[in-house]
């Protein structure tokens, strides 16, 4: 998947790149949102660029593949094993299995978030920045 960004900058840590976000953008996370919804990525990549350029930007398929899994199906799968461990494993007395379910689901899925968001932390300390490369300078 290529895209185009723009250079913030350029130092010792990689290069900081604001995205222009696309329809691709959505199952990607990639990039990192800030708290004023720009979108940044950062690369681990020694090149010559300065800030202001336009940069082509590649995020490899399996990289995109992969974050979509993490984000969006493990923790739907994630919510209907709890909700079926959990009401079958009847835990709790006098307490309908249905809510035992509805508990052990969420539950799971607020795990799975926690776990989701760690792992990624650990990405982000171990190169997700291998995960994507500047391509070319447009301009």
């Amino acid at each position: 998947m290529v895209e185009l960004g723009i250079v913030v900058k350029n130092d010792e840590n990689g290069i900081e790149v604001q995205m222009q976000p696309t329809a691709s953008c959505g199952s990607c996370n990639a990039c990192l949102m800030d708290k004023s919804k720009v979108q940044s990525m950062f690369i681990n990549q020694k090149m010559q660029v300065l800030p202001g350029q336009v940069v082509e930007v590649e995020v490899k398929p399996g990289f995109a593949i992969q974050s979509a899994f993490l984000v969006f199906f493990l923790p739907l799968i994630m919510l209907m094993a709890g909700y079926f461990l959990f009401q079958s494993l009847n835990l709790v007395s006098g307490v309908n299995t249905v809510y035992q379910g509805i508990i052990g689901g969420l539950t799971a899925l607020f795990l799975t978030y926690v776990g989701v968001h760690y792992y990624d932390k650990s990405l982000q300390d171990s190169g997700r920045g291998r995960q994507v490369r500047i391509l070319r300078v447009i301009n």
